[in-house]
């Protein structure tokens, strides 16, 4: 009495039984063949990529191509005995070695050292397939080193794994190696539906696309997500089932929080995320969806793609490129982020209202800097006159080139000092940018008869750090004078031709001071008269050193 047989899933149900059948690999497949067909067998081989693309399959595919009644063939028959054996994992000739439970040197040596002398029992060829191959330990690689790099002639090994990396290279460089790739999205919805079909699966094409993308380009795994919906319900697939099985967010709730996102509305982002909890999504699950709507409407944006879902182009039609890929990007790191997080909800909120905070007009802040750009590289510039007062200077409006013909001649400047100007702005840069100002206290400004002014610096570095932030130093000069004050800068030792010389040092100051306030002498003594006690001599004692007076020599 025959049993009846079990159920089979469908990821063993439709394994490839030739070539032809694998999807997604047409290199790997393709150089096999080629190989065959010319007898060039080779007496190892390394197959590396993600879990479930076909590896263990074009494996047992070799095995059963060198092996078959009428082979080293290209496209194994399936019907001799040799074919159906290892189809059945009970060829004899055929070993498979799961490395991730037999990591030891113990089992190499007891399943393949000690076997591998031995002649095929039937077949052609005695094939070890070790599955996982990185988990073997180090003692374990370097037992197998030897018998895989001269094994019998009868002998091919075929080594699987998803992460070549962890293969030592004194292992790789033995084998001819192959990397499976994942399998695109187009292949996978394609696949599932022709199962779909097979099966008699009513599932909607949204649906499917859902789990092709769930699978992130695993074939097995996809067909696994199909297995389970239908086990799930006996009616439709649909994109709303497949939601509610796997815990992915729902598409009116999804797409509520991309027009958040895009509109910059924190209370209902709140509020949405609130609803989110409550149903129980997963905060990774909820960034992964939320990255692939987004992915779609940028990718339809520059182009690249027409397959955008049009309730997120829609809602995203408002938003510059610039933005969009941001907040792309954005989503992406706080994904990133999560993986090493003790907190997922707090890195979540985080992630999303920083998009908030941030995704403003890129386009703007893009052309401010190109403008400040093209000011550092055009040289001399101009500062227009600033309404008097006025502290918050914007260097986008107070800027221009002084080459212009253009532009208005500038006003005249006021009545101050040009000595005291000068004092007043490396005073005013002192705490700002403590570095110019150093710098502007070596220079040698002069006031030229136009009434511009030319900085006179030692060394090129020095200038051209006052070239760098000459539209700060205008805006400066400007709020103190209350007038256009325009300047160049040059480099050398010799005096400026053609200016008065501004006086850098200490002047001798006469009359009432300014604010209000009284000069007074500090050479005078203070309190009750002392003997040769001072301000002045007080400060040298407490600061050290002495004080040396320079007067300015009158003019001949």
């Amino acid at each position: 009495m025959s049993k009846k047989p079990g159920y089979i899933v469908l990821a063993r149900k439709y394994r490839p039984q030739t070539f032809a059948e694998v999807l997604g690999q047409p290199a790997v497949s393709v150089t096999l063949k080629n190989a065959l067909a010319a007898k060039r067998i080779h007496h190892a081989y390394l197959f590396t990529g993600p879990r479930g693309v076909g590896k263990t399959t074009m494996a047992r595919l070799l095995a059963k191509a060198l092996n078959c009644a009428n082979g080293p063939a290209e496209e194994p028959c399936g019907e001799c005995d040799s074919c159906r054996e290892i189809t059945a994992s009970s060829c004899l000739d055929v070993l498979e070695l799961d490395a991730a439970s037999h990591t030891g040197v113990d089992n190499i040596r007891e399943v393949i050292i000690d076997t591998v002398a031995l002649a095929p029992n039937r077949d052609r060829y005695k094939v070890f397939i070790i599955d996982e191959a990185h988990m073997l330990s180090t003692a374990a690689f370097n037992a197998l080193l030897k018998t895989l790099e001269e094994p019998p002639p009868y002998v091919v090994f075929v080594l699987a794994t998803t992460e070549g990396a962890k293969v030592p290279a004194t292992i790789a460089s033995r084998c001819q190696r192959f990397k499976f790739r994942p399998i695109p999205m187009e292949a996978l919805c394609g696949h599932l539906a022709d199962l779909a079909v097979k099966e008699r699966i009513d599932a909607a094409p949204e649906a499917l696309e859902l789990l092709a993308r769930s699978a992130e380009g695993s074939l097995r795994d996809a067909v696994s997500l199909l297995d389970q919906c239908r086990s799930f319900t006996d009616k439709s697939v649909t994109a709303e089932l497949v939601r509610e099985m796997f815990g992915y967010v729902p598409g009116d709730m999804l797409l509520g929080l991309a027009k958040a996102l895009a509109g910059g509305d924190g209370a209902a982002l709140g509020v949405l995320l609130r609803q989110v909890y409550e149903e129980g999504v997963e905060p990774a699950q909820l960034l992964k969806d939320l990255r692939a709507g987004l992915q779609g409407a940028y990718l339809e944006r520059v182009g690249l793609s027409g397959r955008g879902d049009k309730a997120w182009s829609q809602a995203f039609s408002a938003v510059s490129s610039e933005n969009l890929r941001y907040l792309l990007e954005r989503v992406n790191k706080t994904l990133e982020d999560l993986r090493f997080a003790d907190s997922p909800r707090l890195t979540l909120e985080l992630g999303l209202f920083g998009c908030l905070e941030s995704a403003g007009d890129l386009v703007a802040w893009v052309k401010r800097l190109e403008d400040l750009e093209r000011r550092l590289v055009l040289g001399p510039m101009t500062v227009h006159t600033l309404p008097e007062g006025d502290q918050a200077v914007r260097q986008e409006n107070v800027v221009a080139r002084s080459s212009d013909p253009q532009l208005p001649a500038p006003k005249a400047q006021a009545a101050v000092p040009s000595a005291q100007i000068w004092f007043k702005l490396v005073a005013a840069l002192r705490e700002e940018k403590p570095s110019l100002a150093s710098i502007l206290e070596s220079a040698r400004p002069a006031l030229m008869p136009d009434g511009s002014w030319r900085v006179l610096c030692a060394r090129t570095f020095d200038a051209e750090q006052v070239r760098r932030w000459s539209g700060l130093i205008e805006a400066r000069l400007a709020t103190i004078s209350g007038g256009v004050i325009r300047f160049t800068v040059e480099v050398g030792e010799a005096g400026v031709s053609g200016g008065e010389a501004v006086q850098t040092e200490v002047l001798e100051q006469e009359g009432p001071a300014s604010d209000g306030g009284v000069w007074k002498d500090v050479t005078e003594p203070v309190g009750k008269p002392v003997k040769g006690i001072t301000a002045l001599s007080r400060a040298e004692k407490i600061l050290g050193g002495t004080t040396r007076f320079i007067k300015k020599k009158p003019s001949a």
